[in-house]
């Protein structure tokens, strides 16, 4: 016994099929690129905007009194280097991104050290719009069906 099946009308089956294909992608690719560049500058404000309530301190070249974050919260700038290397990248395709900071200090900042409780700001920036990403990718993924 044999069991024939045809597509009727395959070629706009097909195209329907290949232009859903494209606008899921389309969508996916503003997805990533929306969610890195709110991370990012998520990151950037709670550096800028940081309370300082951590006290003062005295830093040198060139000589001046700061004041500090807490510990736990995101590190107060003082000359803007940290806040200005802190960079986003897309891969090719643009279906994933990257959000890094290239400021050498930053490891010892976001985990802390043995002399210096973390002050973390690049993932608490992530977590704040995590489930805010996961309904823009799941919008991506229907509107483009």
């Amino acid at each position: 016994m044999t069991v024939k099946m045809k597509v009727v009308n395959a070629s706009q089956f097909n195209a329907k099929i290949n232009k859903q294909s494209n606008d899921v992608l389309k969508n996916l690719v503003r997805a990533v690129r929306i969610a890195t560049s709110e991370t990012r500058n998520v990151a950037v404000t709670s550096i800028a905007s940081n309370p300082r309530s951590g006290g003062s301190e005295t830093r040198y070249n060139p000589t001046r009194t700061i004041s500090i974050s807490s510990a736990g919260d995101a590190p107060a700038g003082d000359t803007g280097f940290l806040a200005s290397n802190i960079h986003l990248s897309l891969s090719a395709d643009g279906l994933s991104g990257e959000v890094e900071s290239r400021a050498d200090y930053s490891a010892a900042l976001e985990f802390g050290t043995i002399n210096m409780a973390a002050r973390p700001f690049l993932q608490p920036a992530l977590e704040q719009g995590k489930r805010k990403y996961q309904r823009m990718f799941s919008k991506a993924v229907k509107d483009g069906i």
